[in-house]
C-alpha cells in the first residue's frame, strides 16, 4: 500500500512539483439582510464562489539549485490565460490561476517550501442556473447567429459560390460562369436579399437589436446573416408599437411567418427560420423580464409615502402596467408554436429548444408566485382600494389586483375577485 505521507506528484503549468499536502476550500456567497432591533438576519445563498485548492510542496537539493529562482519568478509573472494543473487526488486536469503564494527558503540546506492557492476558472453550469430568461435567450440567439453564418458559408461552398469580402450579391453574371448551381444559388439569395432589405429600409429596428451586438464576418455569408437578423430585429421594432405583450407577440409572429412564406424555396429559408424563431423567443423573454421588474417596482411603490400628515401630495404615484399570467402564457405559447413549426428545418434546433425551455420555466415560476392568491366574493360593488384594505393589502396594491383580475383600473369591483393572500 502506498504511504499517504509520501509526496505526490503534481504538474502546474511547466513545473513538476512534489506535494506534501492538499486541501480544498468551498465557500458560498451569502447575502445577509439585517434589521434594526431584530436578532438574526435573512440569508440567501447566491451560489458557490470559485473552488480553491491549497497545495504545499517542497523542492530540495539539485532541484532547489536549478529551479528555485525560476519557479519564484514564475509565480511573480502575469498569467493572461488560465494555467493547467494536474490534481493527483482527483486524477483530473484543472484550469485556473495560482494565488496567495508563500515561500520559505533555506539556502544552506538547499531547501524551499511553497504554499499556494489555486482558484478554478470555471462556471458550474449545473448549479449556476440563471433565473432571468432574457439572459438565456439572448445568449442562445447570439450563438444561433454564429452557427447560421457557418451554415451559409458551407452552402455557398457546396454551390461553388465564393465567400468574398463585402456584401454585393449583384455579381450574378460573374458567378454564372462558375456553373448553373452557383448561378441558381446567387439568384435565390439576391431575390431574398431584396425582400429582406425592403423590410429593413421600411421599419426601424429597436436600439437593443440583436444584430447590433454581434461581430459578423466581413464576407458575404456574414453580411447575409447580419441582414437576416436585421430583418427579424425590424419586425421586433414594428411589434413593439403594440402596447400589450400578448398582442405584440402575435404581430411579431405573424410578420415573421409571412416573410418565411415569401422565402420558401430560397437558399436562406432555413437560416431565416432559425433566426426568426430565436428572435421571437428573445422578444418574449424581454417581455417577461421587463414585467418582473415592473411588478417589483409596483410592490416597492406601495410602501412609498405619497402625502404628508396634512394630506398634501408629496409624490406623484404612477400606475404600473403589469401583464397577467394568462397573457404571458399566451405569448409563450405563440413562441413555442413558431419554434415547433421551424424545428424540422432549423440550423440549430437544440438552441431553439433551450430558449423554449427557459421561457416555460419562467412562466411556471411566475404562475407559482401568482398561486399565493385567494378569491373573495363581493356581494355588491365595492371600491377596489377598500378591497385591498379589507384583505390586509396596501391600498396602492390596486394596480397589481387589476393585473391579477385582467381588468383596467376599475373604481369598483363586484362578484368574485382574486386578491393576494397574506
Amino acid at each position: 500500500m502506498a504511504d499517504v505521507n509520501e509526496p505526490r506528484e503534481c504538474t502546474l503549468g511547466p513545473w513538476d512539483l512534489q506535494l506534501t499536502n492538499i486541501s480544498d476550500e468551498i465557500n458560498h456567497a451569502m447575502a445577509e439582510t439585517t434589521y434594526p432591533y431584530k436578532n438574526g438576519a435573512d440569508i440567501e445563498d447566491m451560489g458557490v464562489d470559485p473552488e480553491v485548492f491549497r497545495f504545499s510542496c517542497v523542492i530540495t537539493n539539485e532541484d532547489y539549485k536549478n529551479n528555485y529562482r525560476e519557479l519564484r519568478k514564475w509565480f511573480l509573472s502575469y498569467f493572461p490565460e488560465p494555467i493547467e494543473l494536474y490534481h493527483p487526488d482527483h486524477d483530473t486536469i484543472l484550469y485556473g490561476y495560482p494565488k496567495n503564494v508563500s515561500i520559505a527558503s533555506d539556502k544552506r540546506r538547499n531547501y524551499a517550501e511553497f504554499q499556494f492557492d489555486f482558484e478554478i476558472a470555471d462556471i458550474q453550469e449545473e448549479t449556476q442556473e440563471v433565473a432571468d430568461p432574457k439572459y438565456v435567450t439572448y445568449e442562445e440567439a447570439k450563438e444561433a447567429n454564429a452557427e447560421v453564418q457557418t451554415a451559409i458559408a458551407y452552402e455557398m461552398q457546396k454551390a461553388g459560390v465564393p465567400d468574398l469580402e463585402g456584401s454585393d450579391w449583384s455579381l450574378v453574371d460573374v458567378w454564372g460562369s462558375l456553373g448553373d448551381t452557383a448561378r441558381a444559388f446567387a439568384d435565390g439569395v439576391s431575390s431574398a436579399m431584396a425582400k429582406i432589405q425592403g423590410v429593413i429600409d421600411t421599419v426601424k429596428a429597436p436600439i437593443d437589436a440583436i444584430n447590433t451586438t454581434i461581430d459578423y464576418m466581413g464576407t458575404l455569408s456574414g453580411k447575409l446573416t447580419e441582414s437576416l437578423q436585421g430583418c427579424c430585429d425590424s419586425f421586433s421594432g414594428l411589434a413593439r408599437r403594440v402596447t400589450k405583450s400578448k398582442s405584440s407577440m402575435v404581430v411579431l409572429s405573424t410578420n415573421m411567418s409571412d416573410m418565411l412564406a415569401t422565402l420558401a424555396g430560397s437558399p436562406v429559408y432555413a437560416a431565416y427560420a432559425t433566426l426568426a424563431a430565436a428572435t421571437l423567443a428573445n422578444e418574449a423573454a424581454n417581455h417577461i423580464s421587463d414585467d418582473e421588474k415592473r411588478m417589483a417596482e409596483s410592490i416597492a411603490a406601495e410602501s412609498v409615502v405619497s402625502d404628508n400628515a396634512e394630506g398634501h401630495e408629496i409624490a406623484e404615484t404612477k400606475p404600473v402596467y403589469i401583464v397577467t399570467p394568462a397573457d404571458m402564457e399566451d405569448s409563450v405559447a405563440t413562441v413555442r408554436e413558431f419554434i415547433n413549426s421551424v424545428l424540422p428545418v432549423a440550423i440549430c434546433p437544440d438552441r431553439l429548444k433551450k430558449q423554449a425551455a427557459a421561457l416555460s420555466n419562467a412562466i411556471l415560476r411566475i404562475k407559482m408566485e401568482y398561486m399565493t392568491t385567494k378569491k373573495v366574493l363581493l356581494h355588491h360593488e365595492t371600491p377596489l382600494h377598500k378591497v385591498c384594505l379589507d384583505n390586509g393589502l396596501n391600498y396602492k396594491a390596486a394596480e397589481r389586483l387589476c393585473a391579477l383580475n385582467d381588468v383596467k383600473n376599475p373604481t369598483f369591483m363586484n362578484g368574485e375577485v382574486m386578491v393576494y393572500a397574506k
